[in-house]
């Protein structure tokens, strides 16, 4: 029998360093840490430290198994080597196809209700740019003239954002949650609740289309991967303001709102997730519970 794997979320391995945890090697269950904890790794100060932690607890690397194609097949594996190791085959991933992670952050930041409209204006010739850096001129000249046909298309779309604004509090009024209406839903599947709210205003769509679980753009899939499906609905949950922080209106805050969105989305892969953040543990509840993931969460209470 295979042993439960405990995913955990980045705060905890913080803890580990500043004392306020410890955790050991385990027989009986498997540590686990993902590609988004070397990203976080990466924005941190003390690399060495955090890599060292989870060498100390021998935490295992769980990676999303890609297709031939680099799609999402929909499982992940466990992947022999250090966390030393993983980190540097990261970074040097990073310098051999440098692409901007950040590109998105300013529509994410405006969308819900904040951002920089100067900012917002120059996605459309940042996105061109990190599309072109990224084909080679011989083999894609086709592709590229498309891509070079973008940059209007975007502009006029980013000038229609801009001239409808960025009130997040208009757009919860809209869909009916407005005033922290969800705020503190805490039932036994909260996303049901929301529905029952906001989906009398949302016409045609389904819930799972709605919550970004079933996208009617699938971008080459035949089936939407449910890990890009968690993503999506944690972007959703910020718009509507189900657990949100207001970090995700702060554009600079904006990686740490994909990494936490990342955490929930891989640890329905595994036995159980481990968290110190309540937004975070009751929002990757909801959508275990949403989509029958039999993933437990744990909240981790530190001395008060």
């Amino acid at each position: 029998m295979s042993k439960p794997l405990v995913y955990l979320d980045q705060n905890i391995i913080g803890l580990q360093l500043s004392g306020g945890l410890r955790l050991e090697k385990r027989d009986d269950l498997v540590w686990v840490y993902s590609t988004e904890h070397l990203s976080e790794i990466s924005r941190s100060s003390n690399a060495d430290q955090y890599l060292a932690a989870l060498e100390h607890i021998g935490a295992k690397f769980l990676r999303l198994v890609l297709a031939v194609d680099w799609k999402i097949t929909g499982t992940a594996e466990l992947v022999e080597g250090s966390p030393e190791q993983h980190y540097s085959d990261y970074m040097r991933t990073k310098i051999e196809v440098p692409v901007d992670e950040t590109l998105f952050d300013p529509l994410v930041a405006w969308v819900n209700g904040g951002g920089d409209e100067d900012l917002l204006k120059q996605f459309p010739e940042k996105l061109t740019a990190q599309i072109s850096t990224l084909i080679d001129t011989s083999a894609y000249d086709g592709l590229r003239e498309q891509v070079s046909s973008l940059d209007p298309l975007l502009g006029r779309a980013v000038q229609q954002m801009i001239q409808n604004g960025s009130s997040i509090t208009e757009t919860r009024k809209a869909l009916g949650v407005a005033k922290g209406r969800i705020g503190g839903i805490d039932g036994e599947d909260p996303i049901a609740e929301i529905w029952n709210i906001i989906g009398p205003s949302c016409g045609s769509l389904t819930r799972d289309q709605f919550f970004g679980f079933d996208p009617a753009e699938k971008q080459g899939y035949e089936a939407w991967p449910l890990y890009l499906g968690i993503v999506g609905c944690c972007g959703v949950l910020d718009i509507l303001g189900f657990q949100s922080e207001k970090k995700c209106r702060r554009i600079e805050k904006i990686p740490n709102v994909r990494s936490d969105s990342s955490h929930i989305a891989m640890g329905a892969f595994c036995s159980m997730l481990l968290t110190e953040d309540k937004r975070l543990a009751k929002r990757a509840y909801a959508i275990y519970r949403h989509k029958n993931i039999s993933t437990r969460v744990l909240l981790f209470r530190g001395a008060s």
